[in-house]
């Protein structure tokens, strides 16, 4: 019980984190028509963790975990009161609180991601941490894909007043959900939290395991990047799709991943475990790069879906791996170490794929990030011995 109300949280954080997100690349858009200034915002979104995850990880490795999640996800209410106010305001302000709220909003994820995979672990038996870990994964990616759905419906039906209230109440239930589930967390001594983080990497260095599936992870979320912010403008201009078309369309992100997680937790032991990850960051690669030229609707919807499953079950098995690979005492960094990868390359991607779009088309962007992906799993495919090797978490 106390697992299900916890990845209920969870999905509710999430869903909530990402309908800022998405509001900031939307508004961007709605308000500039710029993918530059939309990549910079998405970019801020996740630019903070890049300083503050690591000490997010020492801290969920210091204090509980769910008080972490707690105090940090308010920084996401001041995200929403600062657009909220950029509303009727000239461009110039627009822009500094839309750029401000990016910001907040960065702060948010440098601690709210980190400490909900620590604490995942307090709701689950050891024998069920695998599982568990999938299944928060579930949370985190359906709320990735949910958002801009939820988000377009909302918009057209009651406009940009009601996305913000809709999620407000999302992190408002989120919070609520959280406060009965406390957790027995034993303090640990406190450290100099430089020293902590020196420590966490010097153990990642000497486990050939968690190096390279960190390394994969980095690979795998290069595609988030030109996802989010250049997939809005393919439904538009090259499927021509309704305000409510493009949001369906984008939410077929959140069915597919689901549906990655679901087949990975129905594969664990029947298939090879190295060799899926660097295959499905392959496929999902290619698919997404083949999205910008394709102007059929059902081959787009086609690709799209597989895309997104292979994504899931990378993302997913990655997630796992470090799970299992992690001591409990260095849990909470290593998990912070992934989480900073899940938020600076994407932000960084995202960037990238804004500028590009700019400065030649949005296509050609997917289609470089696509190459860059598949070039990298070649390399990984080739120099990741250990990861190869792997077959199945449970007999290593």
């Amino acid at each position: 019980m106390k697992l299900t109300l916890f990845l209920l949280s969870c999905l509710f954080a999430f869903l909530a984190g990402h309908m800022v997100n998405y509001s900031i690349i939307f508004l961007s858009l709605e308000w500039f028509d710029s993918h530059s200034i939309a990549g910079i915002g998405y970019a801020l979104c996740f630019a903070p963790p890049v300083i503050l995850g690591w000490f997010a990880g020492v801290y969920c490795d210091r204090y509980s975990p769910r008080n972490v999640i707690l105090v940090a996800q308010n920084s996401y209410f001041i995200s929403l009161f600062l657009l909220y106010l950029a509303f009727d305001q000239s461009a110039d302000t627009q822009l500094i609180l839309l750029l401000s709220a990016a910001f907040f909003s960065g702060i948010g994820w440098s601690f709210v991601a980190p400490a909900r995979f620590a604490a995942v672990v307090f709701y689950v038996k050891p024998e069920k941490l695998m599982l568990g870990s999938i299944g928060l994964n579930l949370m985190v990616m359906t709320g990735f894909g949910l958002a801009p759905m939820l988000l377009k419906v909302i918009n057209v039906d009651f406009g940009w007043q009601g996305v913000m209230f809709t999620t407000v109440t999302l992190l408002f239930v989120s919070s609520l959900l959280l406060l009965p589930l406390k957790i027995k967390f034993k303090s640990k001594p406190a450290d100099k939290a430089l020293a902590e983080i020196v420590e966490s990497l010097k153990f990642i260095k000497g486990s050939p395991e968690l190096k390279q599936l960190l390394s994969l992870a980095a690979i795998a979320y290069l595609l988030m990047g030109p996802m989010q912010v250049l997939l809005p403008t393919v439904a538009e201009q090259t499927l021509q799709l309704s305000q409510t078309g493009q949001g369906n369309y984008l939410s077929l992100v959140a069915f597919s991943l689901i549906i990655g997680g679901l087949l990975t937790m129905a594969m664990k032991k029947k298939v090879h475990f190295g060799w899926l990850c660097i295959i499905s960051i392959a496929l999902a690669g290619a698919g997404i790069a083949s999205l910008g030229v394709i102007e059929q609707l059902s081959t787009s919807v086609t690709l799209l879906i597989i895309a997104s499953v292979c994504g899931g079950i990378a993302i997913s098995l990655i997630v796992a791996g470090l799970q299992y690979f992690s001591p409990t005492q260095y849990r909470g960094r290593i998990m912070s170490v992934y989480t900073i990868i899940g938020q600076f390359i994407p932000a960084m991607s995202g960037l990238g794929a804004g500028i590009f779009a700019g400065l030649f088309s949005y296509q050609t962007a997917l289609l470089l990030f696509g190459g860059l992906i598949i070039i990298s799993l070649l390399l990984a495919s080739w120099r990741f011995k250990t990861i190869r090797a792997i077959s199945q978490l449970e007999s290593h």
